[in-house]
């Protein structure tokens, strides 16, 4: 399985949702055929509206609304494994950025569907047979530099102006994603990658200190997290610390250095930055204390197959994982606990104790026009609909609502949530490796997972000898493609 694999449950953007929500299990899509497949039992679903009160506020928005375009079209065609309209389940909500584009423009989005798995292939297939989808997301890190290198995506400057004043405060993260002097995504936030959720009623019947309470008295660290870890562990009771799929890549990125990244637009190799070999040393020392579930003996799958076992039963003490996990409906966070009881909480992924910042390892929420796209114009209304609900108090007041009201959030979790998105903005890291190539990608994964791999583990020392130079490689034929 792909370190960075998601379940469509991970990547839904809620429109000012300042994280990421779920729509289904793109995973059981079986579309082969170039991604022309939609699933009817969920476009026959009624689609989920606004409340009145919560409508008004769009009404409003759409009203004042200055960059205002004139559409000749007002459908624009998504390209994705997971669906945008909140079709795929009875209890997902409707974003503001999907209500505020239907409201000003009577606009649609329709759902092309692919897979995870074939999506950059099945993209290229209708590129080619001229039947571009208009969009695509770039929320995974996986699309840029390599969409732009392989002529899968158009430049954005022609539709829209990133020096105005809508854009200007992404102008930033967006100039990160430049390639030969155009920009090729529409960064609408940056989003905080992993967060650490446990069960409160776990850390309590284990005697051990609540996270949030250790993290803003300071106290939140890697020494702490290696100490829980170590103290909850019993394998002879099936009691592991961590599981899931991405503790590797967020202990990495927590150290302020990504593997692979991106510096005045050139690809950059950082496996030798001392500030890795720290974190990774503090890796081994945790693999060697055996504290993750041993997927290795589980057909390499998580606990019960499904993110979040074990967090309620007591069986697992953390899940490092995304946002998106529990910004969803009772029905796909019941693996975490009760959220509306005040059961389930979460935390900053924790850096190093004398650390300069509060690194947090990032990604982005944006877009790009897929190449030869038939309505570009259209989905540049979209894409200044998703910064609208981005920069609107009341707007946003609406998405912390339903997942207070709907999803059974607490004043606490929305505390600590808005307090990770301001250290993401202050000190955000992005991993670039997943955009540049596969060869690389797939590369990375493995180095950064070398230490804490639990059927071979290797030190940190003998990983970058082995793998310096076939990194060095990868990122310098890269480099020499984005210079062609």
């Amino acid at each position: 399985m792909s370190t960075f694999k998601r379940t469509a449950a991970g990547l839904l953007a809620l429109a000012l949702a300042l994280g990421m929500a779920a729509c289904g299990s793109g995973n059981d899509s079986n579309a082969s055929d170039g991604g022309k497949t939609s699933t009817s039992d969920e476009s026959s679903m009624p689609e989920k509206k606004l409340e009145e009160s919560q409508q008004d506020i769009v009404n409003r928005l759409a009203d004042d609304m200055t960059d205002v375009r004139e559409l000749e079209n007002n459908e624009i065609d998504w390209f994705s494994f997971y669906d945008i309209n909140p079709t795929a389940s009875a209890d997902k909500e409707i974003g503001v950025d999907l209500a505020l584009f239907q409201t000003k423009y009577n606009g649609k989005i329709n759902y092309i569907q692919t897979t995870w798995e074939t999506k950059f292939d099945d993209l290229a297939k209708l590129i080619m047979s001229g039947d571009s989808p208009d969009f695509i997301g770039a929320d995974d890190m996986d699309v840029f530099p390599k969409g732009a290198i392989k002529n899968m995506i158009e430049p954005l400057d022609d539709y829209i102006d990133f020096d105005s004043p809508l854009w200007a405060d992404m102008k930033e993260a967006n100039d990160q994603f430049m390639y030969k002097g155009s920009h090729y995504v529409a960064v609408s936030r940056v989003d905080p990658s992993y967060i650490w959720i446990y069960n409160k009623n776990v850390i309590e019947d284990n005697g051990l200190e609540d996270p949030a309470e250790l993290y803003y008295n300071g106290e939140w660290n890697w020494d702490k997290l290696s100490e829980m870890c170590i103290e909850f562990t019993d394998a002879e009771s099936d009691k592991w610390a961590m599981d899931g799929w991405y503790y590797e890549n967020a202990l990495t990125e927590s150290s302020g250095k990504p593997l692979v990244g991106m510096e005045d637009g050139k690809i950059v190799n950082n496996i030798n930055a001392p500030e890795l070999a720290k974190a990774q040393n503090m890796m081994y020392d945790l693999q060697k204390n055996e504290v993750v579930y041993p997927k290795h003996l589980h057909d390499w799958k998580v606990r019960g197959d499904v993110f979040g076992t074990g967090i309620a039963s007591g069986e697992t003490l953390f899940y490092p994982i995304g946002l998106w996990a529990i910004e969803d409906a009772p029905s796909v966070t019941a693996p975490y606990g009760d959220l509306s009881a005040g059961e389930v909480m979460f935390v900053p992924v924790p850096c190093a104790k004398d650390t300069d910042a509060m690194y947090v390892p990032s990604r982005i929420h944006g877009f790009c026009i897929a190449k030869n796209a038939k309505n570009p114009e259209g989905v540049a209304a979209w894409l200044d609909c998703t910064r609208y609900a981005e920069t609107d108090a009341a707007a946003h007041q609406i998405t912390l609502d339903q997942y207070k009201n709907d999803y059974g959030w607490t004043d606490e979790m929305l505390e600590m949530r808005d307090e990770i998105y301001t250290r993401a903005a202050e000190h955000p890291v992005f991993e670039f490796a997943q955009g540049v190539s596969s060869d690389l990608s797939n590369l990375t994964d493995g180095i950064i997972k070398g230490t804490m791999n639990p059927s071979e583990t290797n030190t940190w020392t003998a990983i970058v000898a082995e793998n310096e130079k076939a990194l060095d490689y990868l990122i310098k034929e890269a480099q020499e493609q984005t210079e062609g």
